[in-house]
């Protein structure tokens, strides 16, 4: 009986690896795609759509099962989702990796200010880049797709922003990472605390205000604390990217693998635009609402981006004293790739 109970878990146990991953039936391709966002979010509705149009264009030949809010796992191993098979596609969070994915994180710095450049140029990175695809094939798996939101904005309670100096010595809640190094650039104390904190922490007033997106001023209901938002600071965008199993890429058709490819762009590109078409909404409900925006001025705007001035040697050396030596030339590409993408 021992004998035969051992048998049949690891029967068990088999077919359930068997199923992890794709399988084929009568000439169909089935698929799981794992999210970490909750329904409604904007990445949630990114994934519904990136899926209906992998199987559009593969006529459905294509068959993709959807698990969101973290149902094959958290947001933080989500890499590892992937890798292992759990799941074939999976959303992942770039700066929650910065330490295993340092050639994408580059994309954090401040070479761009909206969505769409943010995207046209990370996911131009991800097809143009061998370093990229090399850092996430550690990992198991190949990068699809790559987006931003826009860049951040500082948002405060009590003291408006309108000239550089004005930044000098105000706490403000961070993303942390590259975020804090770009904050101290610009003289701002970054202070570190969990998203799900933040309103309380500007309530009782251990910040002076946050440095976020207008989407997610809104989500977390800052706007009913906040009384400025300073519009159009380089400090950073958030990235997110679309990966697939690498053992599941490599056994697809190459004209699936084309479409998905295809897929990947179109979904890049409208996510880019969706972030940026909801950052005007918001903005727009923002002055109704009674908050006060500065638009900083073309010359503004040149102005304060020499306080980050240095801010990419000081990543390159940091990344290189950690042994990735290709940082500079990943650098270089995001540099050039930038400079043709953004305004």
């Amino acid at each position: 009986m021992h004998i035969l109970g051992r048998f049949l878990t690891l029967a068990v146990a088999a077919f359930l690896a068997g199923t992890a991953g794709h399988a084929f039936a009568a000439g169909e391709i089935r698929m799981k795609f794992a999210g970490p966002y909750p329904a409604g979010h904007p990445s949630d509705l990114m994934a519904k759509q990136y899926i209906a149009e992998i199987e559009r264009l593969t006529n459905n030949k294509v068959k993709i099962s959807y698990f969101p809010s973290e149902q094959l796992g958290k947001a933080k191993d989500m890499l590892s989702v992937c890798g292992k098979g759990v799941a074939d596609i999976c959303q992942v969070h770039i700066t929650y990796f910065a330490g295993q994915l340092p050639y994408s994180n580059v994309i954090v710095l401040p070479y761009w200010t909206t969505a769409t450049e943010g995207s046209a140029i990370f996911q131009s990175m991800l097809e143009n880049s061998p370093e990229l695809v090399e850092e996430f094939a550690k990992y198991g798996v190949r990068p699809l797709e790559g987006h931003t939101t826009p860049s951040y904005d500082v948002a405060t309670v009590d003291k408006p922003v309108r000239k550089l100096e004005d930044l000098k010595g105000l706490k403000l809640k961070t993303a942390g990472g590259l975020f804090d190094n770009i904050a101290k650039r610009y003289g701002i104390i970054p202070v570190s605390i969990p998203a799900a904190e933040t309103y309380e922490s500007v309530q009782r007033g251990l910040v002076h205000g946050v440095v976020f997106n207008y989407p997610s001023i809104r989500s977390y209901h800052l706007n009913d604390q906040v009384k400025y938002i300073t519009n159009g600071m380089r400090t950073g965008g958030y990235p997110g990217a679309t990966v697939i199993n690498d053992k599941t890429w490599k056994k697809l058709p190459k004209d699936v693998q084309e479409a998905i490819m295809e897929a990947s762009r179109t979904v890049a590109a409208n996510e880019g635009k969706r972030w940026d078409e909801l950052h005007a909404v918001v903005r727009e409900e923002f002055r109704k609402q009674g908050i006060e925006i500065y638009d900083l001025s073309p010359e503004q705007r040149l102005e304060w981006a020499r306080a980050l001035e240095g801010l990419d040697e000081e990543y390159i050396a940091e990344m290189e004293k950690r042994g990735f030596s290709k940082i500079r030339k990943v650098f270089d590409d995001f540099r050039t790739t930038a400079a043709r993408i953004a305004r």
